[in-house]
């Protein structure tokens, strides 16, 4: 079977799974039964691993030494989990090289091949290590997703073909199996085909140029999300899991809400508006149109935005975090707000900032931050550097000065450490920063890529993945 056509991350995953000697469940006869009725590992993998020793920098943000580790190997990050992936003969995947990953730099696909091929999945626990329980599975594929209302789940995929009799055209399916971070089966589902994402326990396809269809993996009715406009034209971006509707931007699914876009267009005789609606009923939630525009978004004479640009960075709490293009003549500027659901009332103050234009980078640079995991921080990057500010009033913390490198934030601790790049001084190349996110104090100025870690919900554990081996921190203020 050919690798996908559709590049899933993170969050976009199909799953398949399928268990060896033929059976669509994973097997876990390899695990111990303890009393309490969980599933287990053999004894002698429920011991925090030996891994190898630690000899990098100190890491700011992280504890000066591991809680344990691994030799090489990539992990998806469940939460309280990892999912590791050994092959056939025993070799941790590292997940790496597949195209179309998540933006945040976490791991999308772990383990690919061109047919299914047997594996072995190993769920671990983020503080000690220990093995909770393992799965032996028949797999081409195996990836991060979601499940409902943004539950951190895996994919497994198995692809199968019926060649044709000589009359019939041959047919292709793909098994979707999504399990959680205990390793229990959430849902599972067949598609034709390999030509669709996996998101929010949803099979997401391409329903013509206006349309995605969105079918429930674990059973139910399909939703239809249609964008409507003179240049109306849904797109699913599984890098980050949103809408593209044109000029407006929306995660497609957030919790029990779906978006879509109405008046797609580039002629601006209206403004595109972003609309979120029940997922389950279709009935509208929430929407731009029915909102007032932050101060510092340029209107015309009838009281109409002169920018269609426009999106959404986060639905969570009752609240809407929004982005909106300033002005038709200001391309790059963004004004960013916060909105109560239920009154549609705008929270606190608004950020204006012009970002850096990069017109190379199509998914999710300007009018977007990165933020703390609490979400009391975030971090954009202007024109000027980096600027920090608070999404719930809109507070600017602090930003760059012009005699300054620039910095591009790339993620936050728990703690609130900000990790960037600043441009290497005549090379071309990237330096790699930690400062305090508060206090713009330089807390490393010059890190190996590879140690810039990422962070698991809701422990806050620290992780890096490099050559020597897969190590995971406690955090540190």
């Amino acid at each position: 079977m050919n690798k996908y056509t559709v590049m899933a991350t993170g969050l976009v995953l199909s799953l398949g799974l399928v268990a060896g000697c033929g059976s669509s469940e994973g097997d876990d006869s390899t695990t111990a039964k303890p009393k309490d009725g969980r599933s287990a590992a053999p004894a002698q993998d429920r011991a925090t691993p030996e891994g190898p020793t630690y000899s990098g920098p100190a890491i700011p943000g992280l504890a000066a030494k591991p809680a344990w580790s691994l030799g090489p190997s990539g992990a998806i990050d469940l939460g309280d989990t990892f999912l590791f992936v050994k092959d056939a003969q025993g070799a941790y995947a590292l997940g790496r090289g597949w195209e179309g990953e998540p933006i945040d730099g976490s791991v999308g696909t772990l383990h690919s091949a061109d047919d299914p091929e047997p594996a072995t999945l190993e769920f671990r626990d983020v503080k000690t290590g220990e093995v909770r329980k393992i799965l032996k599975v028949t797999t081409d594929r195996v990836a991060a997703t979601t499940w409902h209302d943004g539950v951190r789940a895996v994919a497994v995929f198995a692809g199968a073909t019926t060649e044709s009799d000589g009359l019939s055209a041959e047919k292709s399916t793909t098994t979707v199996t999504v399990y959680g971070s205990d390793g229990a089966e959430l849902g599972k589902a067949t598609a034709e085909g390999d030509t669709f994402h996996v998101n929010e326990g949803h099979i997401i396809e391409q329903d013509g140029e206006e349309s995605l269809k969105l079918t429930p993996i674990d059973g139910g009715a399909a939703h239809k999300v249609t964008c409507t406009g003179q240049l109306a034209a849904c797109g699913f971006d599984p890098r980050n899991k949103e809408i593209d509707g044109g000029q407006a931007h929306a995660p497609l699914i957030t919790g029990t809400y779906a978006f879509h876009v109405e008046n797609a267009s580039t002629y601006e005789t209206d403004p595109e508006q972003l609309v979120m609606t029940d997922l389950a009923t279709g009935k509208k939630a929430w929407s731009t149109a029915d909102v007032t525009p932050p101060t510092g978004v340029e209107l015309d004479e009838d009281g109409k935005r002169t920018s269609g640009a426009l999106r959404v960075l986060d639905v969570r709490d009752g609240r809407v975090l929004t982005a909106w293009g300033a002005g038709a003549l200001s391309p790059d500027t963004w004004v960013t707000a916060t909105y109560d659901i239920a009154s549609g009332k705008q929270i606190g103050g608004s950020s204006t900032y012009s970002y850096e234009d990069e017109p190379a980078d199509t998914i999710n640079t300007e009018g977007s931050s990165v933020f703390t995991p609490d979400r009391t921080l975030a971090a954009a990057r202007t024109k000027r550097g980096t600027a920090v500010w608070q999404p719930a009033d809109g507070k600017e913390v602090w930003v760059q000065k012009d005699d300054e490198k620039k910095l591009k934030p790339l993620r936050f601790s728990p703690t609130g450490v900000l990790y960037g790049t600043t441009d290497a001084d005549g090379t071309g190349g990237n330096v790699y920063l930690a400062v305090d996110g508060r206090t713009k104090k330089v807390l490393a100025k010059s890190l190996p890529e590879e140690n810039i870690p990422l962070f698991t919900r809701p422990s806050g554990y620290g992780y890096i993945s490099t050559e020597k081996g897969f190590f995971v921190f406690p955090t540190q203020s």
